[in-house]
């Protein structure tokens, strides 16, 4: 078996930080060393469809600082740059509060941006 079959990561699922090894057999991946259920599910996830929630600053129209936002929900860790260059030509208008959605359906991923802070 080479290398590429073979995939070794901490899971980031609980406090634990267990170290998961993966074997890809000739249909699935064999998950060991995660000490719960959701290590098995964080590492299928990890080596068939990666995600992320994805922060960033987004500036207002006529404001002087920028407002600080997040996806409400994990987008595909490829397609982070286009998301994030979408929410960087966004510029909504003034007031926001926390947690108003500024971008719905964020390039087609169905996550939604929403504010983290206030600005005015």
């Amino acid at each position: 078996m080479n290398a590429s079959n073979e995939k070794s990561m901490i899971c980031i699922r609980c406090p634990r930080g267990c170290r998961i090894e993966a074997i890809c057999g000739d249909a699935d991946w064999e998950i060991t060393g995660n000490e719960c259920s959701r290590g098995e599910s964080y590492a299928l996830q990890e080596l068939t469809d990666p995600k992320r929630v994805l922060t960033a600053l987004m500036m207002p129209e006529g404001a002087k600082k920028p407002v600080s936002v997040k996806t409400d929900s994990p987008v595909p860790k490829a397609r982070l740059m286009e998301c994030a260059k979408k929410i960087y030509d966004v510029h909504p208008k003034l007031p926001i509060a926390p947690g108003d959605v500024l971008i719905e359906n964020l390039c087609g991923t169905g996550a939604k941006v929403v504010a983290t802070r206030a600005a005015k």
